[in-house]
């Protein structure tokens, strides 16, 4: 082989290498289909989120907190291998730096449908009930500002990094998933999930004032509130726990059917209904 030939073949790979290296992001991704980034993507409602969007052919930016060959991703990293129109993205939604950094690498990216389902819960539900009946007097006041920085402010730093890239969408919809725990009108009268509530609330409260500023953009913001669904290790034997795959599949119509008489508010994607802040 001549010194010419192995010098183009070698400019050729290098400027391969350098293209993928420069557009990694969208490499697999369908320039025709929509795009949703879900948070929390590792379990849970998050998980089936990405799941069935992936299998619906959108393109799916799938986030969790967990690095890679963390055990926790797996369930994520097999149904990638099926559908490469999933990207497994890792973000600690309380970390400013990683989630820019996300966002700066999907920066060409319009992203369709934003839903912020990052949320502080324990891995079971023993665990979470142990935590929602706290009592005051025994508030462990760091624990609390973790769900304040994870639930309430989270999605507000994911806001704020992607919306550009929600602005250039054609869907321009941001969803929070928050809880009836929050809900000054379904969450009362109980003493339960004080810290957990309080920071829904405030979520709450945040959704409200961001619809209203992103409303001349044309932009949507979305709360949802799930019912108790069977999503983690001691919930599958509750008679009242729903499947998570039905009310997921039910969470992804609200959010097709959600516009902009609706943003802002609260839907309970189980019934479908608008609940009281």
């Amino acid at each position: 082989m001549s010194s010419f030939t192995i010098t183009g073949l070698f400019k050729a790979l290098t400027f391969a290498g350098l293209s993928l290296a420069l557009f990694p992001a969208q490499a697999t991704f369908s320039p025709d289909a929509p795009t949703v980034l879900v948070t929390g993507a590792n379990r849970g409602i998050g998980f089936e989120l990405a799941k069935q969007y992936a299998e619906a052919g959108w393109n799916v930016i799938a986030t969790t907190r967990r690095g890679e060959g963390d055990p926790g991703r797996a369930g994520l990293e097999q149904v990638q291998q099926g559908h490469p129109n999933l990207h497994i993205e890792r973000i600690d939604v309380t970390s400013t730096e990683m989630i820019n950094a996300v966002a700066d690498k999907y920066r060409d990216q319009p992203l369709d449908v934003l839903i912020n389902n990052a949320a502080a819960v324990e891995a079971t539900f023993q665990a979470d009930l142990e935590q929602v009946n706290q009592p005051y007097n025994e508030i462990d006041f760091d624990a609390a500002r973790m769900d304040f920085d994870v639930n309430a402010l989270g999605p507000m730093r994911m806001a704020q990094a992607f919306m550009d890239h929600v602005k250039r969408s054609k869907q321009k919809k941001i969803i929070n998933v928050t809880s009836f725990i929050g809900s000054f009108g379904r969450g009362i009268p109980t003493a339960m999930g004080m810290n957990y509530g309080a920071s829904k609330a405030a979520l709450n409260m945040y959704s409200l004032k961001l619809s209203h500023a992103v409303k001349p953009d044309g932009v949507i913001v979305g709360l949802v509130e799930p019912i108790l669904v069977a999503s983690k290790p001691g919930v599958a034997d509750n008679p009242m726990a729903k499947p998570v795959q039905d009310e997921v599949a039910k969470l992804r119509k609200v959010i097709a059917d959600i516009t902009m008489e609706t943003s802002g508010l609260i839907t309970n994607f189980s019934t479908g209904e608008i609940d009281p802040y």
